[in-house]
């Protein structure tokens, strides 16, 4: 969610043969993104779409990926990607709340979440901590919905 020009969505099908599907809210960066998987000969299993964040834009997965998507809504603008979207702090609680209430209320059990330097909020009661990472310059959490502890996990 918050694909952006696609690196996470690519790096990991060259990586994998998972399927990716990206959301992103700016057009620009969606064109990017489907000429990065083109480039790297994974744009059969790498999709991106452009949309604000709403529930007819998040695809149905196994596992989300969230890269503090949200932040930019607090930055000054001199500091933001653009000025083509709404940014502010009232966007900023209205996007981390529908991402929670998402994740509670549609995610199936055994969904999985990844975040890396946060979303902005506090996962759900129902998802429980798979695996947390601090060896990167920013914390890493996976989280599963009605999940199990998955050994090799560092806290």
């Amino acid at each position: 969610l918050g694909s952006g020009a696609g690196k996470f969505c690519v790096a990991a099908a060259i990586r994998s043969q998972c399927s990716f599907s990206g959301v992103e809210q700016r057009p620009r960066f969606v064109e990017a993104a489907r000429a990065l998987a083109h480039a790297f000969g994974v744009d059969d299993r790498v999709r991106f779409s452009t949309g604000a964040l709403s529930r007819e834009t998040i695809p149905t997965a196994d596992a989300y990926y969230l890269f503090n998507p949200f932040e930019e809504n607090l930055f000054g603008s001199d500091e933001h990607l653009g000025e083509d979207v709404e940014l502010s702090p009232e966007r900023y609680q209205r996007d981390i709340a529908f991402v929670k209430r998402f994740f509670e209320e549609e995610a199936p059990v055994g969904t999985y979440v990844i975040e890396y330097n946060g979303f902005g909020g506090r996962m759900p009661p129902s998802y429980e901590t798979v695996l947390v990472d601090r060896e990167m310059p920013n914390v890493l959490r996976m989280w599963r919905k009605g999940g199990k502890a998955i050994e090799g996990g560092t806290s």
